[in-house]
C-alpha cells in the first residue's frame, strides 16, 4: 500500500514473454499488492507466476486472445473500491521506487491526471502513426520536464481510482491497440494524459525479450489503421 491505499497493477502477457517474467515479475511484486495477469494463450503457468498476490485469467477460460486489451480485462471494476490503478508490460524492468513515483505524479496532480512514463503529441493528417509524430515522450528515454500530451503508453501508466470514470472493454474496438484507443477515452472525458518527467535507464526492457515479438514491431510495418484511427480523430491537450 502506498498512502494506506491499495497499489493494483494490471497486465497482459503471451507465451513469448515467458523467458522475461523471470525478471519483470519479481520487481513488481516488490510494489504492489495484487498484480493481475491475463495470459494470453498460455499452454502452461510459469512457476514466477505461483504468488498468492497474483491472479490469473486465462484466455481459454475468458473472452480468448486479448492481446494487449488483457490487461484492461478488469477495468469495470476498477471504481469499486479506492486504489492506485496501474497498467504495466510483461517485458519492461521497473524500478524499485517505480510505483511510489507514479503516486507521487498523481497526487502532485490532485489525483486530476492520468500519469505516464510514455506518450507521444501527434501531428494532424500524419503519414504514420508509429513514424511521423510531433513529439515521442520515451519510457526508456529521458523526459527533462513535465508535459501534458495528447496520448499514453499503457505499459507505463497510473491513476487514481477517482480520476477515470468506470467504462468496459467496448472501448476497444480492435486489439494491440489501447494507446491510441485508451487515450481517446481519456480525450473524451476530457482527462489530462501527464508524462511524468524521468531519466533514461530509470526504466529499462528485459534483456530477456526478444523485441521482434513486440507490438510495434509487429505493427510497424503497415500501421495503415493506426494511421486512419489517429487522423480521424481530434486531438487536444487537456491540462490540470
Amino acid at each position: 500500500m502506498i498512502n494506506n491505499i491499495p497499489v493494483i497493477f494490471n497486465m497482459a502477457s503471451m507465451p513469448s514473454r515467458i523467458p522475461a517474467l523471470e525478471e519483470s515479475i519479481p520487481r513488481m511484486l516488490l510494489q504492489c499488492d495484487e498484480l493481475h495477469i491475463y495470459l494470453n494463450e498460455y499452454p502452461y503457468v510459469p512457476e514466477v507466476l505461483n504468488d498468492p498476490r497474483i491472479i490469473l485469467y486465462h484466455s481459454d477460460d475468458h473472452l480468448g486472445d486479448l492481446g494487449d486489451v488483457g490487461k484492461f480485462f478488469n477495468a469495470a471494476r476498477w471504481t469499486d473500491r479506492e486504489a492506485y490503478i496501474f497498467t504495466v508490460d510483461d517485458k519492461i524492468l521497473y524500478p524499485p521506487d517505480y510505483a511510489q513515483k507514479a503516486v507521487e505524479a498523481i497526487e502532485e496532480y490532485q489525483r486530476k491526471a492520468v500519469v505516464a512514463f510514455h506518450g507521444r503529441n501527434l501531428k494532424k493528417n500524419c503519414s504514420s502513426y508509429y513514424f511521423d509524430f510531433a513529439e515521442f515522450f520515451l519510457v526508456y528515454g529521458t523526459v527533462l520536464f513535465d508535459t501534458f500530451a495528447h496520448e499514453l503508453g499503457t505499459g507505463a501508466m497510473a491513476f487514481h481510482s477517482d480520476t477515470v470514470p468506470a467504462f468496459n472493454l467496448s472501448i476497444f474496438p480492435a486489439i494491440n491497440m489501447t494507446d491510441i484507443w485508451f487515450s481517446m477515452f481519456l480525450q473524451k472525458k476530457q482527462i489530462p494524459i501527464l508524462i511524468r518527467r524521468h531519466q533514461k535507464g530509470w526504466i529499462r526492457m528485459s534483456r530477456r525479450h526478444d523485441d521482434n515479438y513486440s507490438i510495434h514491431a509487429q505493427c510497424n510495418q503497415n500501421d495503415a489503421y493506426q494511421t486512419q484511427v489517429v487522423n480521424g480523430f481530434d486531438w487536444k491537450i487537456h491540462r490540470v
